[in-house]
């Protein structure tokens, strides 16, 4: 056990540590170094303990992990594609680097971009705001991408208030009232975004659709732990 427990120690601290070098930070890194640290003091204390000590620290720790993986796996299932003709697209936006769209965006951006392409009658809502690190707004950002393939301008609406992903929905939402556009929409972002995004639209009485894009493996875990942690919130809220 005690191998084992360093072992895993080892490999959540690479997993979790790696996005820190990439400019990555979150609570979902934060959790993932911790339970990771967990798993280290567990292996190299091991000896030490009593034997109702090594009992109940390896079955919180096999607990903890169990649930982790399951709530993942979840989370991950609403990742799949659902859109088929919807007329109304909202993409939701990611950080934008100075004028430079993040790896994440740069992704979302390409998947309506695609979706767009095959279906000529659909519009886009570009949602997100611009943060204080951010030399132009994630909408203008993705309006930019977009129209740099040769996407319509006069397709594209951007949203540029948001600064989360309710107010990227619930923002979009106006837009699509203000014009009368289908309330049956198809959201694009990340896979792991999508059930938090669908419980939204829900809330904000739109019909959900999806259009994912895919996340860097080495990033997952972070972003699907941090999302684990704002599905929590959302809730408590």
């Amino acid at each position: 056990m005690q191998i084992i427990s360093l072992v895993i120690a080892v490999l959540l601290l690479i997993v979790f540590i790696y996005p820190i070098v990439t400019g990555v930070h979150n609570l979902g890194m934060a959790a993932g170094v911790f339970l990771g640290l967990c798993f280290g003091a567990e292996g190299l204390f091991y000896n030490k303990m009593n034997f109702t000590a090594q009992r109940y620290t390896v079955f919180a720790l096999f607990v903890i992990s169990l649930v982790l993986i399951f709530a993942c796996a979840y989370v991950m299932k609403f990742g799949k594609n659902t859109a088929t003709n919807q007329k109304t697209v909202i993409v939701l936006g990611c950080r934008v680097k100075g004028d430079v769209p993040s790896l994440a965006l740069q992704k979302r951006a390409d998947a309506a971009y695609f979706y767009l392409l095959k279906n000529p009658d659909a519009i886009a809502i570009l949602s997100g705001g611009q943060g204080k690190d951010e030399n132009i707004s994630e909408a203008a950002c993705l309006k930019k991408l977009l129209t740099d393939r040769g996407i319509l301008a006069s397709r594209l609406f951007c949203e540029e208030l948001s600064t989360s992903t309710d107010e990227n929905i619930r923002f979009s939402k106006k837009i699509i009232d203000e014009n009368g556009f289908d309330t049956n929409v198809a959201i694009v972002t990340s896979e792991y975004h999508q059930l938090r995004s669908k419980h939204i639209c829900e809330k904000n009485g739109l019909k959900f659709a999806s259009i994912s894009s895919k996340t860097e493996p080495l990033y997952l875990p972070t972003f699907l732990v941090r999302e684990l942690m704002a599905l929590i919130n959302e809730k408590i809220k």
